[in-house]
């Protein structure tokens, strides 16, 4: 099997000497380039894919529409050859002979699809699709017929392997290389990487044709036959069936593709409306005019109006006229700079006042920030009702005041009965400041003994009545107080501190015999 496969000079014997159509040899490489251009966007495809699935079709298509298209450079290069002898094929081989074609491009187009593509990647894929090629491209060509069966010279096809390994990781390598001198892949680039990735493939094959030996025929019927334009016609058929297979493969992963972003853009768009409609917060978004573009059910609760009244409203209509009248100038003004490079509004947040529906000034925190849509820019504004914080805000400011200038002693204590702080009246009482008054023990501030039975039955009774009231003296100077002390507790009906208020009780004066 090997003689029969590897040529032996023999005394005496001659070769045939072959020659090129070059009219073929060109639309082989034009379809090994398109071919390739193809390998490219599929792989992009398949690298871009936002499932598992579509990474899988976008390999398996682009593996069909590849291995198809080498097969077909290696068949129309087959037909440009003219060995002067009468060639016939066996159709059964010559079509088996594209798996191993689909094989390679299998492999070539998983490489092509990954963000970057290591040393030992590169050597592996090389040898793994060059291997691949070379086994199409010698099992097409043991599928011609001739009077003798073609032999291929050893040193000239060890050299077609190691050349079509080397060309195979030229091919692979060519896109990550071009990569790396520019970001974005241009057309230009595109279509550079495309032609190299043809010609690796097809010189290849060229390079394999140089390891044929055709033994000349014994009898002459066979010599020089005319070469019709029958391949030419061939080669262009095979060339335009391969192209529109590859082409539609190619389209059609396109419009799955972009189905598919379209999809995920649309399943996103909804994502964000539903937050925005879902927000706690009012959302208002205004185009460069100030005009309301975007107005959800939080902006509607907070000022009144409906999205249906302000849309396409100048934003003026929310704010109080004061604010209003200085708007248009801040926009233009922010406007000219962002002509002039400076920094976008990024989270810019202030407290401002609005105006609801019926005239009222609402108190709101500002969050701003610009954004660019469709090369349009717009501010955002994420808006915080202030009202109820600034009136819990004024309740413990007035709280505050009363803690700090009531006559009577006020104590704050933990859920351990420890002091927290006391205010100024208390300090007097006890001769302590609210520094060194803090996480003292409560009773130890008086002349009680905590062991005491009555001072555990006062505990109890504050924790099951939230109340107790009695008079102690202060430890310091004997000086009887009126105390009571309130237990405090949350939503949940948890003790979590108490409030004591201390007094001297007044000398009741006696009533005077007349």
């Amino acid at each position: 099997m090997q003689s029969d496969f590897f040529w032996s000079h023999t005394p005496g014997a001659s070769l045939l000497q072959g020659e090129y159509d070059l009219g073929l040899v060109l639309l082989s490489l034009v379809v090994s380039s398109i071919a390739a251009g193809q390998a490219l966007r599929l792989a992009a495809f398949a690298r871009l894919a936002v499932t598992p699935q579509l990474r899988t079709w976008a390999i398996v298509s682009g593996s069909l529409a590849l291995g198809t298209g080498i097969w077909a450079m290696h068949f129309i290069g087959m037909l440009a050859y003219k060995p002067h002898a009468v060639v016939q094929y066996d159709i059964p081989l010559t079509i088996l002979s594209i798996l191993p074609g689909i094989g390679a491009s299998a492999v070539a187009i998983t490489l092509l699809a990954k963000a970057e593509l290591n040393a030992k990647q590169l050597v592996l894929g090389g040898v793994i699709v060059g291997a691949g090629i070379a086994t199409m491209h010698y099992s097409g060509m043991a599928a011609m017929r001739m009077e003798h069966m073609p032999q291929y010279s050893p040193v000239w096809f060890a050299i077609s392997l190691m050349v079509g390994v080397a060309l195979a990781m030229l091919a692979l390598w060519v896109r990550f290389g071009l990569s790396r001198f520019t970001d974005h892949l241009s057309i230009g680039i595109k279509t550079l990487a495309a032609v190299i990735m043809g010609c690796a493939v097809a010189g290849m094959h060229y390079t394999a044709m140089l390891a044929l030996r055709i033994p000349a025929p014994h009898t002459g019927h066979g010599e020089v036959p005319a070469h019709s334009d029958n391949q030419l016609i061939m080669g262009l058929i095979i060339a335009l069936v391969t192209l529109g297979i590859g082409g539609l493969i190619s389209q059609a992963n396109g419009l799955i593709h972009y189905r598919t972003r379209w999809q995920k853009v649309d399943m996103d768009e909804a994502r964000l409306r539903a937050l925005v409609q879902m927000a706690a917060d009012g959302i208002i978004c205004i185009d460069t005019q100030g005009n309301i573009q975007e107005y959800n059910p939080a902006a509607e609760a907070i000022f009144g109006w409906t999205a249906d009244e302000v849309m396409g409203q100048n934003v003026k209509i929310l704010m109080p006229v004061a604010l209003a009248n200085h708007h248009d100038h801040y926009i233009q003004r922010h406007e000219h700079g962002q002509m002039n490079a400076q920094p976008p509004l990024r989270n810019k947040t202030s407290e401002v006042l609005g105006q609801h529906k019926d005239g009222t000034l609402i108190p709101l925190r500002l969050a701003l920030s610009q954004a660019e849509t469709r090369g349009q820019r717009m501010y955002v504004g994420l808006l915080t009702d202030l009202s109820d914080r600034k009136k819990t805000e004024r309740q413990l400011h007035i709280a505050a005041t009363v803690f700090d200038h009531c006559f009577e002693g006020v104590v704050v204590l933990d859920a351990n009965r420890r002091v927290v702080d006391i205010n100024p009246a208390f300090a007097r009482m006890a001769e302590l400041s609210r520094h060194s008054a803090r996480n003292k023990d409560f009773v130890a501030l008086f002349d009680c003994d905590e062991s005491d039975a009555s001072i555990t039955n006062m505990w109890t009774e504050v924790g099951r009545t939230g109340h107790w009231q009695g008079k102690w003296k202060m430890r310091h100077n004997d000086i009887q107080q009126e105390v009571s002390i309130t237990a405090v507790r949350d939503e949940q009906r948890r003790l979590h501190h108490y409030i004591a208020i201390c007094y001297q009780p007044t000398k009741q004066e006696q009533p005077t015999m007349v």
